[in-house]
């Protein structure tokens, strides 16, 4: 039996639990979070992540009845690349998948929006989440956006159907 559920973000109950996990994400696991965007984004979640331009995700434990990951992407100053963006498992549910499911949902999702090419940004000490990037097929891109930090490493990927991610 499945025990996890990825679902699109798309009501204010989703929206508010995506906001939870963003504020969780923002105190326990975001590297230098003077410098993040992530307090802009939480200003107006559905403008900075909605339709028909980005879209969000939440992975809903089935067992427990709760809403436990989730992650983003967004458009980006380079036509045709979305940025994925703020993939967030929760602690006690680590280590199971569930980042790299998110991925995929969200590539699928950025291609069915139409874009041709999805990147993100991860610091260069990050190896689990680099392992995990270039498992998926990202490999070095240049810059798609500003950042004050050159240990900001910019990851990339065309991407392809949906039916083959």
């Amino acid at each position: 039996m499945e025990t996890w559920h990825i679902q699109s973000v798309q009501t204010p109950d989703d929206w508010a639990d995506f906001e939870r996990l963003l504020r969780d994400y923002a105190a326990r696991d975001l590297d230098q979070a003077h410098l993040s965007t992530i307090w802009k984004d939480l200003e107006n979640l559905p403008s900075r992540y909605g339709a028909p331009h980005g879209g969000a995700v939440l992975v809903h434990d089935i067992q427990s009845n709760s809403r436990v990951a989730c992650g983003a992407f967004a458009s980006t100053r380079v036509p045709g690349t979305c940025e994925i963006k703020r993939i967030y498992v929760s602690p006690a549910h680590r280590k199971l998948g569930q980042a790299k499911n998110i991925i995929r949902e969200l590539l699928q999702a950025a291609t069915q929006a139409g874009y041709t090419h999805a990147a993100l940004s991860t610091w260069r000490n990050n190896n689990s989440g680099q392992a995990l990037y270039a498992g998926l097929g990202f490999a070095t891109v240049p810059p798609f956006k500003d950042h004050p930090n050159p240990d900001l490493l910019f990851l990339g990927l065309v991407l392809t159907s949906p039916s083959s991610l």
